[in-house]
């Protein structure tokens, strides 16, 4: 029989529902809608403005003398981008029979179809999020069992300056298990329809802050290297060089040349190393936190969060590895870049040649990966799908996040074969390292 457009409203409605209440990573980052509709020639790329940072002066009886001029304003910017398109499929059959509101409620296969694109998303989510960071405090593998395992990483986001909102934790249920009773569980509230295949969210708090647990976070596997050094001194730059994004995710980030990895040694995507003597700094206090500054590499365009990013050469060299933050150290410079420098440094000195480079993680293990996070640190960016031109089509924007579901059924002529199709177009970005920071026990 002919399937009319209100029931295909009907069963697009049903899948949304469904597919909303089970989104756990809704409420974990943040998301935003662009204009533009997404198809196969136009993968969207959009630029954010990054504020400046200004030094502060403080002068004994009287004003700062400004002879030489006030502090160059040095905006920067983060590229975003919309490439990904996630989506589910069906056959024909199991979309004409339903003809009411208890028909979509009760169908296995929307149900199913609906909550598998949400988990898909949220471990795509969770991966890009929580190994973002330059950060990470613990022993990676670790459980996160006790009070101060969580407080350790509340800590070191204070340390970068970040605000009390917003702030989320996500952790496994083995943490949940070891942390017994730190739990403070809270009732959730469940949307009417699809309730009954509702995901928990966030249900509970450990040190104030809410926490999801999730069996769907990452395992980072690390890089066969080894413990290296830093090949070549003077390797830090000024902030007005690195402000500007070259491709996404890569505001604030150099690269830097590296040795004594060993031959052939591989550098996985996500990786997080210190160098000896270079301290992380403080731009509010003027002095340095008292450890050393963890730096993340960043694999080249288009690496995924945990993929091999380089590999040394014969000799163990790795030229051009690319790291966040950028080596950033006050008082250096000539003119302009000088002030600017103090108010965005991010080491207490630059690393001289041969400075010892360590790896956290044992070479080539695997850790399975906790973090704590504010929401603005990313932004997942989404888009409308185009409306294709055969079949029939359209779209349902979800009521808690800018996203549209589009449902596109079709039939070939050729084999009589006919099918339906569900997909989201999305892509998660860094906005703010920062805000992040990975946890272990």
């Amino acid at each position: 029989m002919a399937v009319v457009v209100d029931q295909a409203k009907l069963v697009l409605n049903a899948f949304a529902a469904i597919f909303q209440n089970n989104l756990a990573s809704a409420d974990l980052v943040t998301w935003k809608q662009y204009d533009g509709e997404f198809e196969d020639r136009n993968r969207l790329t959009i630029a954010e403005q990054v504020g400046p940072r200004f030094a502060v002066t403080q002068t004994t009886n009287g004003v700062q003398d400004l002879t030489a001029g006030v502090q160059d304003v040095v905006f920067g910017s983060e590229q975003f981008q919309i490439n990904q398109v996630f989506g589910t499929s069906m056959g024909w059959g199991d979309f004409v029979k339903i003809r009411d509101l208890n028909d979509a409620r009760e169908s296995i296969a929307i149900k199913n179809a609906a909550m598998n694109l949400a988990e898909r998303i949220d471990a795509y989510v969770m991966r890009y999020a929580v190994l973002a960071s330059d950060n990470w405090t613990g022993t990676p593998g670790n459980n996160v069992a006790s009070y101060d395992n969580v407080a350790a990483g509340y800590t070191r986001l204070k340390e970068e300056g970040v605000d009390e909102a917003d702030l989320r934790a996500i952790l496994t249920y083995n943490d949940k298990q070891a942390l017994g009773s730190t739990v403070v569980s809270n009732n959730a509230s469940l949307a009417d329809l699809g309730a009954d295949m509702y995901r928990k969210g966030f249900e509970g708090t450990v040190a104030g802050i809410p926490t999801y647990f999730s069996q769907q976070l990452p395992t980072m596997t690390f890089g066969t290297r080894t413990n290296g050094t830093v090949n070549g001194a003077n390797q830090n730059v000024n902030y007005s060089a690195v402000s500007v994004s070259g491709a996404p995710g890569q505001y604030m980030t150099q690269t830097i040349s590296l040795s004594g990895l060993g031959a052939g040694g591989t550098i996985a995507d996500g990786e997080v190393f210190t160098i000896a003597g270079v301290n992380a700094y403080d731009n509010r206090l003027g002095a340095s936190l008292g450890r050393l500054q963890q730096f993340r590499v960043i694999g080249p365009v288009g690496t995924q969060p945990g993929a091999t990013a380089y590999t040394a050469d014969g000799s163990g060299n790795a030229a051009a590895v690319r790291i966040f933050p950028a080596i950033i150290v006050p008082g250096t410079g000539t003119g302009g870049d000088i002030n600017v420098n103090n108010a965005n440094a991010t080491v207490t000195a630059a690393p001289g040649a041969g400075a010892v480079v360590t790896f956290l993680g044992t070479a080539g293990a695997a850790a399975r990966v906790r973090a704590i996070m504010q929401k603005q640190a990313i932004v997942v960016n989404t888009a409308d799908l185009i409306i294709p031109a055969t079949g029939e089509a359209m779209r349902k924007s979800l009521t808690t996040i800018p996203l549209s579901v589009r449902m596109w059924r079709d039939s070939a002529f050729n084999t009589g074969d006919h099918r339906v199709r569900f997909d989201v177009a999305l892509t998660a970005n860094v906005r703010d390292r920062r805000r992040m920071v990975r946890i272990n026990g």
